[in-house]
C-alpha cells in the first residue's frame, strides 16, 4: 500500500512539473548558454564580413557570473574558441597592394567580433580559403527575464 502511494505521488509530481513552462524554473538562476553565444558570434560575424563563412568549430571554454559592485547589475560571461572557414575570403576590397591597405581597411590580423575599445579599426581583409581562429568572450547583462548579449538581442532559456 505504501509503495503504491509513493508511486502515485511521484507520478503526480512529474505531471505537475511537465505542465510548468521551462522558463518558470529560471527564478532559480538561468544563464546564457553556449548556443546563445554561438548565435551572437554568427550575428556579429555577419556584420564584419561580406562573404559566406562556415563555423567549423565552436566551443565554450569557461563561463562566470558577474555582479557590478557599483551598480548592482548582474552579468554573465561566456568564453569560447571558434574556428571559421572563409572559402571566398571576405572584405576583398581591403587586400593590400604593395604592403599598403586601402583607406578604411585595417592592417590588423587579430580578428574579433565582440565590440571593444581595442578592436581593429576598419574592415579586415581575409584571403580566400582562409581559416580564422577566434578566442573571445561575450558579456551578457541581465534584462528582465533574459540576458542582453553584445549583439543587442535579449536571450532567454528555451
Amino acid at each position: 500500500m505504501r509503495g503504491a502511494f509513493i508511486t502515485f505521488a511521484v507520478a503526480m509530481l512529474l505531471a505537475l512539473l511537465s505542465a510548468i513552462p521551462a522558463n518558470a524554473f529560471c527564478m532559480f538562476g538561468c544563464y546564457p548558454t553556449e548556443a546563445h553565444a554561438r548565435q551572437i558570434f554568427e550575428n556579429l560575424l555577419k556584420q564584419r564580413v561580406d562573404k559566406p563563412f562556415k563555423i567549423v568549430e565552436f566551443k565554450q571554454t569557461m563561463s562566470e557570473r558577474l555582479e557590478m559592485h557599483a551598480t548592482g547589475e548582474k552579468g554573465y560571461e561566456i568564453f569560447f574558441n571558434a574556428r571559421v572557414e572563409f572559402p571566398e575570403g571576405a572584405n576583398l576590397e581591403c587586400k593590400p597592394e604593395a604592403g599598403k591597405f586601402p583607406e578604411g581597411c585595417s592592417p590588423s590580423n587579430h580578428y574579433v567580433t565582440a565590440p571593444r575599445s581595442s578592436d581593429p579599426a576598419g574592415k579586415q581583409y581575409i584571403a580566400p580559403g582562409s581559416t580564422i581562429q577566434f578566442d573571445e568572450e561575450y558579456r551578457f547583462y541581465e534584462a528582465g527575464s533574459g540576458w542582453k548579449g553584445p549583439d543587442g538581442n535579449v536571450y532567454t532559456a528555451d
